[in-house]
């Protein structure tokens, strides 16, 4: 408590720096090359794939929460307008807008898109047009809310996927505690197996994986036992998590061809700890290359890598201490071999503290680990972006890393980033990142 106050004086009188300096004036020269690609409205989430156009280059769902409206930027090719904002339109308004995510929920070979309204608590579904008519905002329908969605708890995160493996896109999703005291926990609904029955909503049925579980956000789907079915991670921990609760976990898939998939599945307990910040996002790869998913997660001043042992109920816990410019809090946590020598690297992403980053904070990072293995002193920080050092004096505006994905973007042969930052504008909200992404400087 004593720092936010330190914090919260610190930061008297510099509300309106961000009408006073943009990210350019402030560091004209940021060690990877970052282009805006989308600062229309405010509070940009999601940044969930999908080549709605047919044109070989995924394009971006983008929603707002606040403005309440769910939009697609799309990629305009390898060209000048790569670096500069994408076009972008509008095909629906939600009611607190969470997330959004692509699928094709209907079997026509064009891509859908689910959206999850947050405090309203359900979950609607926009039928999507031929790839031809992609650009149209007006061929987009709005089919509205999965009737069994309906009141089921605050959804903060979701994704689409053939959970029972019948050939039906499935929609997953993650929430919190809702204002009238339900959980969300993660779910499943499950769509339709007849095609003509999956425009029909009232179809659709929900499957609680966990009822219990306090936060659901950034699940990540893994084959984490290696028997062939894609498990979940979750990072257990939000802003009304009691410290004993917080948690990292894993949902043991039952088999996607057995009646168990409809019913709660198996917890797994990987590591408790009360240090982890609201909504962390939990790092999958085989970091050590021995075959076996490994699991990291940030707190403000270390990096936990948890190396997978005999099984997934067998973990070693290697502590790696964060570099003084990566110290504070944090949400994305990735695993990906971002320099192309073979080896998984970690990139981080930090958020702001109750309005505040401050300067010689790296607010985008990644690290490479010398030698064959990694140990806890191993490790090589890189910046990739600095942080802007601006203090809004309001609890929940800052620059706050989201999401973040990994493509080449402008098909030189590496890959970059594309990320989005919400809660970021001016007292006009006016969005000084939104989406961006950083061009790889790797040769």
């Amino acid at each position: 408590m004593n720092n936010i106050l330190v914090i919260i004086a610190l930061g008297i009188g510099t509300i309106n720096a961000y009408s006073q300096l943009d990210t350019e004036t402030r560091f004209p020269s940021q060690p990877w090359k970052m282009h805006h690609i989308d600062r229309q409205f405010y509070n940009h989430n999601s940044i969930s794939p999908g080549d709605i156009n047919g044109d070989g280059f995924d394009d971006y769902l983008v929603i707002h929460e606040g403005p309440d409206k769910v939009t697609i930027i799309f990629h305009p090719g390898v060209n000048s307008k790569l670096y500069s904002e994408w076009e972008k339109i509008v095909i629906s308004e939600g009611n607190n807008v969470e997330y959004a995510y692509f699928g094709d929920f209907n079997g026509d070979n064009n891509l859908d898109i689910a959206y999850a309204n947050g405090s309203k608590a359900d979950i609607n579904i926009i039928w999507g047009p031929d790839q031809k008519d992609a650009k149209d905002p007006s061929k987009w329908i709005d089919a509205g809310a999965i009737p069994s969605s309906a009141n089921q708890g605050h959804y903060v995160f979701l994704e689409t996927k053939d959970i029972n493996e019948d050939g039906a896109i499935d929609i997953v999703t993650g929430g919190r505690r809702h204002k009238s005291g339900k959980l969300n926990g993660l779910i499943w609904y499950e769509s339709p197996k007849d095609r003509k029955d999956r425009e029909d909503l009232s179809r659709w049925q929900m499957h609680s994986i966990d009822a219990d579980l306090l936060s659901g956000h950034s699940f990540v789907f893994t084959d984490l036992d290696l028997d062939g079915d894609d498990d979940i991670v979750v990072g257990n921990a939000d802003w009304d998590t009691p410290d004993h609760e917080e948690k990292i976990v894993w949902y043991e898939n039952p088999g996607p061809n057995t009646k168990a998939i409809g019913d709660p599945w198996e917890e797994h307990m990987v590591f408790k700890n009360q240090m982890f910040f609201a909504k962390p996002q939990i790092g999958v790869g085989d970091m050590n290359q021995d075959g076996k998913p490994d699991l990291m997660a940030q707190t403000d001043n270390y990096i936990f890598y948890f190396e997978q042992q005999d099984n997934a109920d067998s973990w070693k816990r290697m502590k790696i201490n964060k570099p003084a410019i990566t110290r504070w809090v944090n949400r994305p946590t990735k695993m990906v071999d971002l320099n192309g020598d073979g080896k998984m690297d970690i990139v981080g992403m930090t958020i702001h503290n109750y309005g505040y980053t401050p300067l010689g904070i790296a607010s985008v990072f990644w690290m490479e680990y010398k030698g064959d293995e990694p140990t806890p002193e191993n490790w090589e920080t890189h910046v990739i972006k600095w942080s802007d050092g601006i203090f809004s004096g309001y609890h929940f505006q800052g620059e706050k890393w989201d999401h973040c994905r990994f493509v080449d973007l402008d098909r030189d042969g590496d890959l970059d980033i594309i990320a989005n930052c919400e809660e970021y504008y001016d007292e006009n909200r006016n969005t000084l990142l939104g989406v961006v992404w950083f061009e790889n400087p790797e040769e």
